[in-house]
């Protein structure tokens, strides 16, 4: 028998048969979206041809699930009803859903503002935390509005794809306009300074007014932004209170569905006034502290509003078209920020392979590091109760602003930390090396290649450090009007020349692990000065220690120690987060889900309470006394910060696998023992 005939061209002039191609026309059905659709109202353009033996559940139980369902799930219409009358605001999904790509879309688009966010916000300082949590909060919360919203009232019609275009505009622009932003200009110092810069044209410098401009406009177009993504937000809302009009059969209006589009009317006001604000006020100090106070109450009652509408039951004979899940967004969102923050990590990895020194310690940080992020992830994916049985929606999701801040700003705080110890490891590596050769007794040429091959590792080169020992030579003979050099003149020479260079080798390395940008303007002109003026460098010499050199050591690698000393709280912060979600997530059953809440708690506040090696008399690196320095610092100099982080994750990974163990083996000799029981009787 022969094969049917192939042929591209077969069906040019065929005509569309939904008999005998149902797929291609159920496609092309979607495709044939409308311009917008009711929420509330079944049918459709598309009523004829979806299943009608499912039976919509009314919007008074749009909240409710039985712990047995699973999101994505279409559920059964002989448990439906039973589902929605014994259970309260739950996380349950049927009808049609968004389309995935349309979500991840979204969700894509949040990320570039997040990752923005990320990547161009250094974490040296305090106020650089500060400014990241702000906006990260904001942009966190746009997000999880319009999930809220979606979840409840999307449609698939052209009005909310246009929607999805104006966010992607809207986290475009804020990704582009919050790079190098800091929430303190304008209020604690001029832009781009630390201290204030005069604003008259006369005295001001050319590197002052082109910071103050660009953070001017930043701020505007900030404010502008954030005022449009309220006032896009409501028009949906709006958009849903009219089809909630059209569509009840009751006389009452379902007044519940105003309270989210009051809220939102009170905060697109605000953020307007705020934009308003900023452009004609944002330069002075009362100006630039009412937008972040306009903000924080607009997002206030937002929040606030929400929390209440989700505990709401809607009736007057309203019913929604489908319903979504919280559970699978949010799942989604805090994968792509732990891999946001692994991206951080790996980032450091060519900074350590390049520098010197790299050993022990230095890989069992990387490992640590492994380790931290694989249990960040189960712990958050395997908690005490699966993830879809979310009994309190509006209390859960709010749970993860703490839980996302804490785990990106501790991966942020790990990355730093990683490459503290780099830094350090290979500081130490070079310097005692450096000292082994100048002290060893070799001859000439083993000399000459085994420094060369030494400093050439941190980009210093031999035949330029010794025209710079002959130039101090001369300078030094110079400057005190001699002839020649004797013994105690040359040894003052060569301390010169090796004070010099170990700053110039910590600086290279410095340079090597964190990013130039972060040495400060004083700090470079600190080091040009200690580097080419011999009277500075002779000074620090002769002094009964190097005091300018260890101190302007201290200013570069201070900032990154500031991270380490509040890292355990970040940490700590973490497992009270996971805590508090697997809590509200499900309610426990029994002793054994207790058990893994309570140790969850237990671990934070023992990673918190590490805080206390804060504490000592010296509250610096380079201490007079190392004993009584804080404990911080020894903390760092034994390398066990990574790993003791690591060891805390993995310590609570084990107590909940013992405790799934224990809880199965005592229930499985629970049911033997009743099984025998029944059959003695």
């Amino acid at each position: 028998m022969s094969r049917p005939r192939q042929d591209l061209f077969l069906h040019v002039r065929s005509e569309p048969n939904p008999n005998e191609h149902p797929t291609l026309w159920e496609h092309r059905l979607k495709q044939r979206r409308p311009l917008s659709l009711n929420p509330f109202d079944h049918s459709g353009p598309r009523a004829q041809y979806e299943d009608t033996n499912t039976k919509r559940p009314s919007l008074a139980g749009n909240r409710s699930e039985s712990e047995n369902i699973q999101p994505g799930k279409a559920v059964q219409e002989s448990s439906q009803e039973d589902v929605l009358t014994s259970n309260k605001n739950q996380d349950i999904v049927w009808g049609e859903q968004a389309p995935e790509w349309l979500n991840l879309f979204y969700d894509l688009a949040w990320t570039a503002t997040f990752a923005s966010l990320t990547s161009n916000n250094k974490f040296k300082a305090p106020w650089d935390s500060v400014t990241y949590v702000v906006f990260f909060t904001i942009a966190w919360w746009i997000w999880t509005s319009q999930v809220f919203y979606s979840i409840d009232f999307y449609t698939d019609d052209w009005f909310h794809l246009l929607v999805v275009f104006l966010q992607l505009i809207i986290f475009g622009a804020l990704a582009a306009v919050t790079r190098g932003i800091d929430v303190s200009d304008y209020i604690l110092h001029s832009p781009d300074s630390a201290a204030w810069e005069p604003t008259d044209i006369e005295s001001m410098t050319p590197e002052a007014y082109s910071a103050d401009k660009v953070t001017m406009i930043s701020f505007e177009a900030i404010a502008l932004v954030l005022a449009f993504s309220r006032l896009l937000l409501l028009v949906q809302h709006i958009r849903v209170v009219i089809y909630a009009k059209l569509t009840t059969r009751s006389k009452s209006f379902p007044w519940k569905l105003i309270l989210v589009p009051i809220s939102l009317a009170i905060s697109t006001a605000l953020f307007f006034a705020a934009f308003s604000i900023t452009r004609g006020h944002g330069t002075e100090i009362n100006g630039a502290k009412a937008k972040f106070y306009l903000w924080a109450v607009g997002i206030f009652v937002e929040i606030v509003a929400h929390i209440i509408w989700l505990q709401w039951d809607v009736r007057d004979g309203l019913s929604l078209k489908s319903h979504g899940s919280i559970v699978n967004r949010f799942c989604g969102i805090t994968t792509i920020i732990i891999g946001e923050g692994i991206n951080a990590i790996a980032g450091t990895f060519y900074a350590l392979e390049k520098a010197p020194g790299f050993g022990g310690p230095t890989a069992g940080g990387i490992v640590s590091c492994a380790f931290i992020v694989f249990f960040l992830v189960y712990l958050y994916f395997q908690g005490a109760a699966p993830l879809q049985a979310v009994r309190r929606r509006a209390a859960w999701a709010m749970v993860h602003l703490p839980w996302l801040l804490s785990t990106i700003l501790l991966l942020e705080g790990v990355k730093n930390q990683l490459l503290l110890s780099g830094f350090l490891n290979s500081v130490g590596h070079m310097l005692g090396a450096t000292q082994d050769i100048l002290l060893a007794d070799v001859d000439e040429t083993t000399f000459s290649s085994t420094f060369g091959y030494l400093l050439l590792q941190v980009g210093i080169s031999l035949d330029d450090q010794y025209k710079k020992y002959s130039d101090l030579e001369d300078q030094y003979l110079s400057w005190f009007n001699l002839t020649a050099l004797d013994d105690d003149s040359s040894g003052v020479v060569l301390e010169m020349w090796y004070a010099r260079l170990k700053m110039t080798n910590i600086v290279n390395l410095y340079v090597t692990f964190m990013d130039n940008d972060t040495i400060t303007d004083g700090i470079h002109e600190t080091i040009f000065q200690y580097q080419n003026d011999f009277n500075t460098t002779y000074q620090d010499v002769i002094g009964i220690e190097e005091t300018i050199l260890i101190e302007t050591t201290w200013q570069l690698i201070k900032s990154t120690v500031t991270n380490a000393r509040y890292i355990m709280a970040l940490s700590g912060f973490t497992f009270i987060s996971l805590a508090v979600m697997n809590l509200i997530q499900s309610w426990p059953r029994d002793r054994f889900q207790w058990a893994s809440i309570i140790s969850r708690f237990v671990m934070g506040i023992a990673m918190s309470i590490l805080l206390l090696l804060n504490i000592g008399k010296y509250q610096v690196y380079f201490a007079p006394s190392y004993p009584e320095r804080a404990g911080i610092f020894n903390w760092i100099d034994a390398n066990w910060v990574l790993p003791t982080i690591a060891l805390a994750y993995g310590l609570q990974f084990i107590i909940d696998t013992i405790l799934v163990y224990v809880a199965v083996w005592f229930t499985r000799k629970s049911r033997t023992g009743m099984a025998e029981t029944e059959k003695m009787e």
